[in-house]
């Protein structure tokens, strides 16, 4: 049986970099890949894999928090959640998967900030309360994986050998 590792190598690599070069909070491509990482890669454990070894490997190069976990919750839930969403891709599918998954990141994201952290009541008002507190980070980190889900779409149209539907064409 071979197995073709040039996929997930570029996505790891992809993940990692996505990370390390912004200088805009949460406008990283990270979402978008995580997507696409669980679109392209069938084994899903596989998948989950790349997207969660990435993360390690830039959060031992970027620092280690409380909330990790709940980071890399959502992307396991975006892994697999994204591969149903756009289950037959197009570009319905890539924007309705852009705005769904940026905010599975930012539900379950704040909600580890809020139980990990000492910044907010644990209560359900200082839940509240970080959940407002997010909402900068959280348009940073939708339009952010709008633009770069397009792109990566738009690049996978382009070059595909047999183009069957034009780009950004409505049906």
């Amino acid at each position: 049986m071979k197995i073709n590792l040039i996929m997930p190598i570029i996505l790891f690599g992809l993940l990692v970099l996505s990370r390390m070069i912004t200088d805009i909070p949460n406008f990283t491509a990270t979402i978008a890949l995580v997507m696409f990482t669980g679109y392209l890669i069938q084994n899903r454990l596989l998948s989950i894999l790349i997207v969660l070894t990435s993360q390690v490997v830039s959060d031992l190069y970027l620092g280690i928090y409380s909330s990790m976990i709940f980071v890399y919750a959502a992307y396991i839930s975006i892994v697999l959640l994204s591969p149903i969403i756009m289950n037959k891709i197009n570009t319905k599918s890539v924007i309705f998967s852009s705005i769904i998954s940026p905010s599975i990141f930012f539900i379950i994201s704040n909600f580890g900030v809020w139980l990990t952290g000492s910044m907010y009541t644990f209560n359900l008002s200082g839940l509240i309360t970080c959940y407002v507190a997010g909402i900068p980070f959280f348009d940073e980190s939708l339009i952010s994986t709008i633009l770069f889900a397009l792109t990566i779409f738009s690049i996978m149209k382009l070059t595909r050998k047999e183009p069957k539907e034009i780009i950004f064409q409505q049906k």
